[in-house]
């Protein structure tokens, strides 16, 4: 059989052409569709993904910010519970103080009442003595109640120990006599006689009055004293009335 390659050409262009018009008008546009279906399939998958991924991230963050929260919150919760019982402790210290104080101001009353009791004591206590000793000797004998203070001076200086009399006739300088009472002419001559005598004669005698020795009779040199008072006796009753009334105070513990 004889080949027309005339026509074997002609029908090999007109494939030639059939395929490039089928790739360019329908298999083109067709690729050309499923390819940017595909992209726009890819482009969507990207965006979901990138949305997921989105998402994640602002879970993530406010998970994050939610245990900030918590954190602060429990934080907040303990400074809170800190700052009252710091509170509750400084109101105690304050309550605490205040009855300290309210106790110490009130013992201090205590004490200044009892020594201002104890002082008018004293004094209308001695005021008594000295009246009712003076109207007992008046009554029972010829005598004054300074007669037997200045007697009871005497003999205490005339029983003076060797070691005081002579620390006393070796102090320097003149003697003092103090008394609580105007001492008779009388009087100063017996007290300066026994000064002379068991003393430390023909020394200067210097003779003052002064209520405060509460009556009594005192003789004073440099740093050296012997007396005689009622305030002796009045200490040693103000001593027992002390005991007595501290026994009495509420303990300060």
């Amino acid at each position: 059989m004889q080949i027309d390659w005339i026509t074997v050409s002609a029908q090999i262009v007109n494939f030639l052409v059939l395929v490039y018009l089928l790739k360019r008008f329908l298999y083109q546009p067709v690729i050309t569709a499923m390819e940017q279906r595909q992209q726009r399939i890819a482009n969507r998958l990207q965006k979901a993904e990138q949305r997921e991924q989105e998402a994640g991230q602002e879970a993530q963050h406010y998970r994050e910010k939610a245990q900030n929260l918590e954190q602060q919150r429990d934080e907040l919760i303990a400074k809170a519970k800190e700052e009252a019982e710091a509170q509750r402790q400084h109101l105690l210290n304050e309550a605490r103080e205040e009855v300290a104080t309210a106790r110490k101001e009130w013992l201090q009353q205590v004490e200044r009442e009892k020594q201002e009791f104890l002082k008018a004591l004293k004094k209308q206590t001695g005021e008594t003595m000295v009246k009712t000793t003076r109207a007992a000797l008046a009554d029972l004998a010829d005598t004054t109640l300074e007669q037997q203070m200045v007697g009871i001076f005497l003999t205490r200086l005339e029983s003076l120990d060797e070691a005081d009399r002579q620390a006393l006739k070796e102090t320097p300088g003149a003697l003092r006599i103090t008394t609580s009472f105007e001492l008779s002419q009388n009087l100063r001559d017996k007290v300066t006689e026994a000064v002379h005598e068991h003393l430390m004669p023909h020394t200067d005698i210097h003779y003052t009055q002064s209520p405060e020795l509460l009556c009594g009779i005192e003789l004073n040199t440099e740093g050296r004293k012997i007396s005689w008072t009622l305030a002796e006796y009045l200490d040693a009753l103000e001593n027992q009335m002390t005991t007595v009334l501290d026994s009495a105070k509420p303990s300060t513990g």
